[in-house]
């Protein structure tokens, strides 16, 4: 009798309440040493219940000033909810500040762009060490030596992004030369493309200060990448937003997917 209650209790259904949340405003910007223009997308929050087709801000008022030049450019609108500079370029080592304006809110980021880039050596694809088909790449780049390097790492297959990224910190891996596989999911449900025979395929990595880092670091948490427990990410940003403002140092490289 107490093994039948046993598996009678399992049957239980527990519905779990979500509280609502008052909508709030998405900054995401980036500056890199790249070549313009860059770009600043606005929008705001939804519930948890609610579908992902979010609000798109526009008659928004967006400024970057390269705060080290003394330079300021009033990005221009470009579609729903993205505004684009017309005259900025990324410098390495230059503070940045972002202004943006929506009716009465104001809102302010600074961030600095990282002085010294970290290049992809080489760019590979292999069959995961975990055994199976699956393919992933691995891009191969050192961390300089000396701490306080923080890096995010993004990659595209057949030209399209594979979602998420992921954040990276040489606290315990200083000078450490790396070159593992970017595992994601590969599911039909996730909508990412697999890696085929003679795909191409491209990584990124960013060098990117530590608030940056302490930005996407957890975002993983908050969308489930990671394992802490689920809470809005830490942001760069000043007045109630939510997002980033990432400031830079960008270095791609491409390959053919050749492997056994």
């Amino acid at each position: 009798m107490l093994i039948v209650i046993g598996f009678s209790s399992c049957q239980k259904v527990i519905n779990v309440k979500l509280n609502d949340s008052a909508q709030q405003y998405v900054i995401e910007g980036e500056v890199t040493n790249a070549a313009g223009p860059y770009t600043v997308t606005l929008s705001r929050s939804r519930n948890f219940t609610e579908n992902n087709d979010f609000d798109q801000i526009t008659g928004a008022t967006v400024l970057i000033t390269d705060v080290t030049a003394s330079l300021t450019d009033t990005l221009r609108a470009s579609g729903a909810g993205t505004y684009i500079t017309s005259k900025l370029q990324g410098m390495p080592g230059h503070s940045y500040r972002l202004n943006v304006v929506i009716g009465t809110q104001r809102f302010e980021a600074i961030s600095e762009m990282p002085a010294q880039i970290v290049k992809i050596d080489s760019l590979y694809a292999s069959r995961s060490t975990f055994g199976g088909e699956d393919v992933y790449m691995s891009p191969v780049y050192t961390d300089p030596v000396g701490k306080g390097n923080y890096y995010r790492v993004r990659q595209w297959v057949r030209g399209i992004q594979i979602k998420g990224s992921r954040a990276r910190s040489d606290e315990a891996t200083d000078g450490f030369t790396y070159r593992s596989q970017l595992f994601y999911d590969t599911d039909d449900e996730s909508g990412n493309p697999v890696i085929k025979l003679n795909d191409s395929i491209m990584a990124e990595v960013q060098c990117i200060n530590r608030q940056v880092y302490d930005y996407f670091r957890t975002l993983g948490d908050a969308t489930g990448d990671n394992s802490a427990t689920p809470a809005n990410p830490l942001t760069n940003i000043s007045g109630g937003a939510l997002g980033v403002f990432n400031t830079c140092l960008s270095s791609k490289r491409t390959a053919v997917a050749v492997f056994r």
